[in-house]
C-alpha cells in the first residue's frame, strides 16, 4: 500500500487513512503486548483468581453459587481458541483485507432480487449498489488492492486450516493448482466490481449468471457462509463464557463490595475527567506533559512522508509568525493529560473546567496501549493536539482566518 501511495499522489489521497488505520492497529498491537508484560498483568489477574477460589472455597453456599465460574471460563476459551483464531484471520484478510471481495458482499440484495424475478426489488438493489459504488471507488486503486488481495489470501491460507478455509480456496486448488497469485490475477480480470464502469456496464442490465460466475461475488458469498458457519459453531463457546464472567463478576462484587470495576465503555458515548500531566516512563527519563513547534522541525524526515514538513510551515517557524498562538516566543503543538483513550476516542473533544474547548484527542502514548486490560495511572496518557495549533494551521498556515474569525476566542492569560 506505501509503495503505491509514495508512486502516485492520487493513490496517497485515496489509501492515507486506510493505511494509518492498519499501521495504527498495528502499532496498538506491539503497545499492548509490550505493556501486558511490562505491567505484569497476567500475574496480576492470576493473584485475583487465586484470593476468589479461596474466597470461594471457604463456604459451601458460595461453592455452590460462583465455584464453576472460573473453570467454565477456562473451558469456554480453550473450545473456542480454534474458532476465534480463523475469524480472526476472516476479518483481517478478507473483510478488512481485501476491499474487491469486501464490496462485492453489497451485491447480496441484487442477487436475492434476480433470483426473485421482482422489477422492482431489482431497481431498488441496482440503486443502492450504485449509491454503495460511488463512495467505494472513490477511494479504490484496483492494482492496489490486487496485490493486497494476494498477500491476504496468502496469509489465510498460510495460518488457517482448510476447514475453516472459505470454499473458493477449493477452486483455487483445483482449477488454479493451489496457485493463488494466479486466481486473483483472473478476478481482477474478470469481476464486474473492479472499476465503477465495469460495474454500471453490468447493472445496466444485471443478470443472475454473470453475477454468480463473478469470481469476487463468488469469493465474497463464500467468506460470509464460512464466517456464519464458524459463528455457529462458536455460539456455545461464547454463551458459556458469558454466563461464567457474570458470575466470576458477581462473585468478585460480592468478595469485596467497595470494589470499584472499570466500565467498558467501548463504541459509547462516554465523558472522562482528569489533569494535565506528564509521565516517567522508565527509571531517570521524564516526559513533559507537553510539545512545541520545534519538535515538529526537529523530527523532519524529508525520506519519510510522514515526516515532511510543509515548506510554509517551516518559513512561518523561521520566522516566529504564530500570531496569537504562540506563548513566549513557542507555538504548543500536543499536550498530555491523564485520562484514558480507548477506541473511537480519536477527535474527542477536550475541555477545560470552564467548558472551554482546549484540544481534540487523538492518541494514546505507548504504554497506554494495555488500558483495555490493565489501566496503569501513573504511566498512560491521552495525547492531545493543543487548539492554539489547530487554529494556528487554520489561520496561518492554511490562510483560512474567516473561519477563526467566526469563533469565539477566548485568552487564557
Amino acid at each position: 500500500m506505501l509503495e503505491d501511495m509514495l508512486a502516485d499522489e492520487k493513490v496517497m489521497i485515496q489509501y492515507a487513512s486506510k493505511y494509518s488505520r492498519s499501521s495504527n492497529g498495528w502499532k496498538f498491537s506491539i503497545g499492548q503486548s509490550q505493556g501486558l508484560k511490562r505491567l505484569h498483568v497476567k500475574e496480576k489477574k492470576q493473584k485475583t483468581e487465586k484470593q476468589y477460589t479461596e474466597w470461594v472455597n471457604a463456604d459451601p453456599q458460595r461453592k455452590e453459587k460462583y465455584g464453576e465460574a472460573l473453570q467454565i471460563i477456562q473451558k469456554s476459551v480453550e473450545n473456542r481458541a480454534a474458532t476465534k483464531h480463523a475469524l480472526q484471520y476472516l476479518s483481517e484478510c478478507i473483510t478488512r483485507g481485501s476491499e474487491i471481495i469486501e464490496f462485492a458482499k453489497n451485491a447480496k440484495n441484487l442477487d436475492l432480487a434476480l433470483y426473485v424475478g421482482n422489477k422492482e426489488m431489482i431497481q431498488a438493489a441496482v440503486e443502492s449498489l450504485k449509491i454503495e459504488a460511488s463512495g467505494f471507488y472513490k477511494d479504490y486503486h484496483a492494482s492496489t488492492d490486487q496485490k493486497i488481495v494476494e498477500a491476504m489470501l496468502k496469509m489465510l491460507a498460510a495460518n488457517v486450516p482448510a476447514t475453516y478455509q472459505p470454499d473458493f480456496y477449493v477452486t483455487i486448488q483445483s482449477k488454479y493448482r493451489g496457485n493463488i497469485d494466479k486466481f486473483v490475477e483472473q478476478m481482477f480480470d474478470k469481476s464486474v466490481f473492479v472499476s465503477e464502469d465495469k460495474l454500471n456496464e453490468f447493472l445496466a442490465d444485471p443478470g443472475i449468471k454473470v453475477l454468480n460466475k463473478d469470481p469476487a461475488y463468488i469469493a465474497a458469498k463464500s467468506s460470509f457462509a464460512k464466517d456464519e458457519e464458524i459463528k455457529g459453531l462458536q455460539s456455545e463457546f461464547n454463551t458459556n463464557f458469558d454466563k461464567g464472567h457474570r458470575l466470576y463478576i458477581a462473585g468478585l462484587r460480592e468478595m469485596d463490595p467497595d470494589l470499584v470495576l472499570y466500565p467498558d465503555a467501548n463504541s459509547t458515548m462516554r465523558l472522562t475527567y482528569g489533569t494535565v500531566e506528564g509521565y516517567n516512563p522508565k527509571d531517570a527519563v521524564y516526559y513533559k506533559h507537553y510539545t512545541t513547534l520545534d519538535g515538529v522541525i526537529e523530527k523532519e524526515d524529508p525520506g519519510n512522508f510522514e515526516f515532511v514538513v510543509d515548506k510554509k510551515l517551516k518559513e512561518l517557524y523561521r520566522k516566529k509568525d504564530f500570531g496569537p498562538y504562540g506563548v513566549e516566543g513557542k507555538l504548543p503543538v500536543c499536550f498530555l493529560t491523564n485520562n484514558d483513550i480507548t477506541g473511537g476516542n480519536s477527535g474527542s473533544p477536550v475541555i477545560n473546567g470552564k467548558g472551554e474547548l482546549i484540544g481534540l484527542a487523538f492518541d494514546g502514548n505507548w504504554e497506554a496501549m494495555s488500558g483495555d486490560v490493565a489501566f496503569e495511572p501513573e504511566l498512560q496518557r491521552t495525547i492531545s493536539v493543543d487548539i492554539r495549533y489547530v487554529l494556528f494551521i487554520i489561520d496561518k498556515l492554511a490562510g483560512a482566518k474567516h473561519l477563526v474569525d467566526e469563533m469565539t476566542l477566548v485568552n487564557s492569560d
